[in-house]
């Protein structure tokens, strides 16, 4: 079976520091995700779905009130391009509201393979505003800065191939017209940093993005798929002319 898939997202960076809570409050950000879906059954119960989408994650650091500790004034907020391939082996059960409507729902685990294409976003800072700049619209460079570079953030050993695993469960509605709708809720919880040693430091101001993070998050998402095997779904039925 193939077909689209569309949904929302809730995500945000885990850092391996846990001194880094003291200094920022690190909050999730709000973004979608869109491709198709292919799934294909194993055995009677047991699917496999892999999933070929276009992701918007991201993070939203401020500063706490605590200006001893870290600026009042930050707010930075980063915004991070992938393609993902999530891949889900499931197990169906069935299900049914009162005497008519029958659904099948599941859980499902597997891995995550993500791609981060780019970035970019916004730094407010008072240090920035010291400087009559209200708010820096940034890019996020791969690689070494150079003397040109502006309104950059420079990301020295970025890890653009990362894993992560994926847990979900949702429900499966296969209305007499045809095809299937998946209704689904995943958490994804990375496994490789974003970066490991070097922050991401910007070209124009202080701040540092510090190191050693991983994605997380939530997804809600519904896909729509069609049966690609038209012998199947004409199965039973006669071609040939009826006999009186």
């Amino acid at each position: 079976m193939i077909g689209p898939r569309i949904g929302g997202q809730m995500s945000w960076v885990s850092y391996e520091d846990s001194q880094i809570k003291e200094y920022y409050d690190i909050e999730p950000l709000y973004g979608y995700f869109g491709g198709f879906t292919v799934a294909f059954r194993v055995r009677e119960r047991f699917f496999l779905q892999t999933d070929f989408i276009y992701s918007r994650k991201g993070k939203l650091i401020t500063g706490t009130d605590d200006a001893s500790k870290s600026d009042p004034e930050l707010e930075y907020r980063s915004i991070a391009h992938h393609f993902d391939i999530p891949i889900v082996y499931r197990m169906d059960f069935k299900g049914q509201f009162g005497d008519n409507l029958a659904f099948k729902y599941f859980v499902g685990l597997g891995p995550n393979i993500s791609y981060w294409w780019k970035g970019n976003g916004t730094l407010r800072s008072g240090e920035l505003i010291e400087n009559h700049i209200d708010e820096l619209e940034y890019d996020v460079k791969f690689g070494s800065s150079s003397d040109d570079d502006q309104g950059v953030l420079v990301v020295q050993d970025a890890n653009r191939v990362q894993l992560g695993i994926n847990f979900a469960t949702g429900l499966v509605l296969e209305p007499a017209g045809g095809g299937v709708y998946i209704l689904d809720v995943r958490f994804e919880l990375g496994h490789s940093y974003l970066y490991k040693e070097s922050p991401a430091q910007f070209t124009e101001a202080t701040f540092t993005d510090p190191a050693k993070g991983r994605n997380m998050g939530f997804r809600l998402g519904v896909a729509y798929l069609l049966d690609t095997k038209v012998s199947q779904r004409k199965k039973g039925k006669s071609t040939g002319k009826r006999r009186k």
